[in-house]
């Protein structure tokens, strides 16, 4: 590749202003139509392949561009619930087929979707503007043990467990194959900053990482969110994925692991740089004062009541088993973790920053929503019958009244798409220039 280490930043501003403007993510089944036509146009340059087969019977395609030596995976969709990456796959698809630059010495490959089936269960998304109560009545994130990007082999008890995941599968033999300089693997969340998760320090990334997302006035945040806290701080608003052996794995009922290594440690064997952009869909208008540590008890004890209802409304029609009735629980779980965490900070007397306070109020709303919505849905596919009718009702009230609670609470509103598809095609072009 063209050596752009000097006016890199001027060249990812110049990238960043072809982003078009569009109000909705195309779906997983439009992109895959977008992609196929690049490789039909281009087809002295591109190539479309088969790699794998979803769980529910859906095609993994991977579009190819160019044939340098060394190569660039970029991955839309790592969870259903995350569909900026959409967008940004057509953009930087197009992109490397109209800029030879960017193609020189590198192969950029793109994997649209890693979970088609679950995108499938959020196809509302694509078909109209959100607020906070439509995302969430039409959300889906599946169970941590049933998402291909966290469900790596690890050992466990003495054996080597695995997943079966027939994504997952595909994505490692690809990986293997590819054996890629750089991976860039497509984040969003709803609430709070823009931040960065790197699986190795790479001199130079961090500082060009943290000026995309100042440029489009998505700075990295000065608190770590919930899932990196106590991670290696590489620069603002960029963290260092530590190895699956220092990470937490939670055991549900002490018979397999909640979720296994991640791609980033799977691809580290052929020396690969991992990135993951995380951009936040929901921009934050309510700031939050420094507090005493107190305030994070409070919190708790509201998450721990709002899971526990979810879970008992659930509960009442019946332990539903199906996909919504797992990650509905799995969510629950994962806020019991983290209340347990703001219980152990609040017994310390230091204040808490109003940066770290905002974090924990977006934690709250994330988990209260997602299991609330999650629920609603399993409910919604259980055979109609009067306490099925019933919980419904309470579960579409108890999930509209939180919407709109934390609507007015956090004065939220959406982020413009350009913005956020524009962070991450230049944070992944950074990568592809910087890793070595």
């Amino acid at each position: 590749m063209v050596d752009f280490l000097s006016g890199l930043n001027e060249r990812l501003a110049g990238y960043a202003e072809l982003v078009p403007a569009a109000e909705l993510v195309p779906s997983v089944e439009e992109l895959a139509r977008r992609l196929r036509g690049i490789a039909r146009r281009e087809a002295g340059l591109c190539r479309m392949r088969r790699i794998g087969t979803s769980r529910g019977g859906r095609a993994l395609e991977v579009l190819s561009v160019g044939a340098g030596r060394r190569s660039v995976l970029v991955v839309g969709g790592p969870h259903p619930n995350e569909p900026v990456g959409y967008a940004t796959v057509a953009f930087l698809a197009d992109l490397m087929t109209a800029r030879p630059e960017l193609r020189d010495g590198v192969a950029w490959n793109f994997l649209p979707c890693v979970d088609p089936d679950g995108a499938a269960l959020n196809s509302e998304w694509t078909s109209m503007p959100l607020d906070l109560h439509t995302e969430h009545r039409y959300f889906y994130r599946p169970a941590l043990a049933e998402q291909p990007e966290w469900t790596f082999p690890i050992p466990w008890r003495g054996q080597l467990h695995r997943f079966g995941l027939p994504e997952q599968q595909a994505l490692a033999e690809l990986v293997d194959e590819l054996e890629p300089a750089a991976i860039v693997s497509l984040h969003n969340a709803e609430f709070g900053e823009t931040f960065f998760v790197v699986s190795r320090d790479v001199p130079g990334l961090a500082a060009h990482l943290a000026a995309v997302a100042a440029r489009h006035g998505l700075p990295a945040g000065e608190a770590a969110p919930s899932d990196v806290v106590g991670w290696p701080v590489l620069g603002d608003g960029v963290y260092r994925m530590p190895p699956i052996e220092e990470l937490v794995i939670r055991d549900h009922g002490q018979q397999a692991p909640a979720y296994g290594a991640h791609l980033a440690h799977h691809a580290a064997r052929h020396g690969t740089l991992t990135l993951l952009p995380e951009v936040p869909r929901w921009h934050v208008a309510t700031r939050f004062e420094d507090s005493p540590a107190v305030a994070l008890a409070v919190l708790a004890e509201a998450l721990t009541g709002e899971t526990a209802e979810v879970l008992r409304l659930l509960g009442q029609a019946g332990h539903p088993g199906d996909v919504f009735a797992r990650a509905a629980a799995d969510t629950a779980a994962v806020a019991d973790a983290v209340t347990r965490s703001w219980q152990q900070r609040a017994q310390d007397d230091t204040p808490v920053p109003g940066t770290e306070l905002a974090e924990a109020h977006y934690a709250r709303v994330m988990l209260t929503l997602r299991s609330a919505g999650m629920a609603l849905r399993s409910v919604c596919e259980e055979p109609p019958g009067k306490a099925v009718r019933s919980t419904r009702a309470r579960l579409e009230r108890l999930l509209f009244e939180r919407a709109r609670q934390c609507e007015r609470q956090l004065r939220a509103r959406p982020v413009g798409l350009r913005r956020l598809v524009a962070v991450q095609a230049c944070a992944a072009v950074a990568a592809a220039v910087l890793a070595r």
